[in-house]
């Protein structure tokens, strides 16, 4: 089962041999007097809430950098070099049974080196070209900063002091393609552990994201088609090993990337046995909506967030002091729904406003009578018009079956205190309101059709399968 435009992270690695005695290392067969270094792993089931959640099952490789504090070698500056670094380590299984993980054939055995051959080992998943790879937030930009390795190795009495760390990671700002980061740190030594299997113990360095909605209005009906997370920090750089205080932590500068992370319905889609899934509107009504129990994922297909462990305040609305700035931006939190709102009595659509009177942004979508999406489409010139590129240049040729539905977002002011290895679930309830114009909307902060704003509440949990809640905080 796969999801088509999210990065996976498994390295497919081509073999080759370049001696007989390399040739048996590279296959089930381990020699131990090879020297070869050898980890097995463990890591915390999640819970399956989407395709791309980093699993045991689903870690094929990860990428090593080691340092000794034998024979040190280092520059004039007193800056250590790594033994080795960034190395690619590929899952295999051992004659014995079980897996364990050994050096990439595209690379060069990694050994224990002589002497006493103390090494702490450093570890992450997925690769940096991974994480790098189809990530729209390098669109029109060089990539050559990112994903960088900062080596602030130093010589103290003899030893080396790891601060080791991984410079500007940059989060996807489309979450359908994001990654989920994984890290690990363990020390060995040859005579002892020359003959055993080094235990790295991975842990989940982002948090999680989810919204869900219900709602008891008996004035409105909702469709749902895409989810937004407002300025949520998108670039760190993470701390392997430091001082005390720094240790697998986040250190995002005093003045943080922050970027809007969304998904919109119909940007991916879910194949199984040459048959495609996808998206479909999410519709509220009082009937079928009418309680905090029947509130459900509005993820859609693209799954819940990966997010940069963050504090940031809500977003102050209409009592931002800045409020009537042009143009108008926030740094704050808040989330946005993109949804059509309509009369439950006639069916009368009353938001997105018709006329778009405002110039606000709507999204137009072909959609068939299961409500599932077929494509986004543009309104051209004339009336009734459409096309499948923003460009205008391909017409788009409906069916009887299918109606263009119109869609606008709608803001929530929500605050966050994310922490890595956290699961995030926020429930909005639309019984009351539907919400606020969008920051990036003409008129940002103005309660849509005067309604009151909608309420919400989190739920925090460890991010494992059946792991317990910890709080819930209802909030309005």
């Amino acid at each position: 089962m796969n999801i088509i435009r999210v990065t996976f992270f498994a390295l497919v690695a081509s073999v080759f041999a370049a001696s007989c005695s390399e040739e048996a290392a590279r296959t089930n067969v381990i020699d131990w007097e090879d020297g070869q270094i050898y980890f097995k792993t463990t890591l915390s089931a999640v819970a399956s809430s989407r395709a791309n959640d980093m699993t045991l099952e689903g870690l094929e490789s990860f990428q090593v950098t080691c340092f000794y504090s034998g024979d040190i070698k280092k520059d004039a500056s007193g800056i250590v070099f790594p033994y080795f670094e960034d190395a690619t380590f590929i899952r295999t299984e051992s004659p014995t049974g079980g897996l364990v993980y050994s050096s990439s054939p595209d690379e060069e055995l990694r050994r224990w080196p002589g002497g006493d051959g103390k090494l702490k080992f450093l570890a992450f998943s997925p690769s940096r070209a991974a994480m790098a790879a189809d990530n729209k937030a390098f669109e029109n930009q060089s990539r050559e900063p990112f994903f960088n390795f900062i080596n602030n190795t130093t010589e103290i009495a003899a030893l080396s002091d790891v601060e080791y760390a991984l410079n500007r990671v940059r989060i996807n700002p489309d979450i359908s393609r994001q990654f989920d980061f994984v890290t690990a740190e363990a020390a060995g030594e040859r005579w002892v552990d020359f003959s055993n299997v080094i235990d790295l113990a991975f842990h989940h360095q982002l948090a999680q994201v989810e919204l869900r909605a219900w709602g008891a209005s008996d004035t409105y009906d909702f469709e749902i088609a895409g989810v937004r997370i407002g300025n949520p920090v998108v670039e760190g750089t993470f701390i392997f090993s430091g001082s005390p205080s720094l240790s697998h932590q986040w250190l995002t500068v005093d003045n943080p990337v922050k970027d809007n992370v969304d998904y919109l319905y119909g940007d991916a889609q879910l194949t199984s046995d040459d048959i495609i899934t996808r998206d479909k509107i999410y519709f509220i009504n009082d009937a079928e909506h009418n309680k905090y129990s029947d509130a459900a994922s509005i993820m859609g297909l693209g799954g819940c967030a990966m997010v940069i462990p963050t504090v940031n305040g809500r977003w102050e609305g209409l009592a931002d002091p800045n409020i009537a700035s042009t143009p108008y931006a926030t740094d704050k939190m808040y989330f946005s729904v993109l949804m059509r709102v309509t009369e439950s009595a006639t069916g009368e659509r009353v938001y997105p406003y018709s006329g778009n009177p405002y110039g606000m942004t709507v999204v137009y979508y072909a959609v068939d009578k299961s409500g599932t999406i077929l494509s986004r489409v543009y309104p051209g010139s004339k009336e009734g018009e459409y096309f499948s590129d923003p460009a205008l240049t391909s017409y788009f040729k409906g069916g009887q079956d299918i109606e263009i539905k119109e869609f606008g977002w709608a803001a929530a002011p929500v605050d966050a205190d994310w922490k890595a290895g956290k699961r995030y679930v926020y429930t909005l309830d639309y019984t009351e309101g539907i919400g606020v114009h969008d920051p990036d909307d003409p008129h940002p902060g103005k309660p849509i059709r005067g309604k009151a704003s909608i309420s919400w509440g989190v739920t925090v949990s460890d991010w494992e399968t059946g792991s317990k809640t910890d709080v819930t905080v209802p909030r309005k």
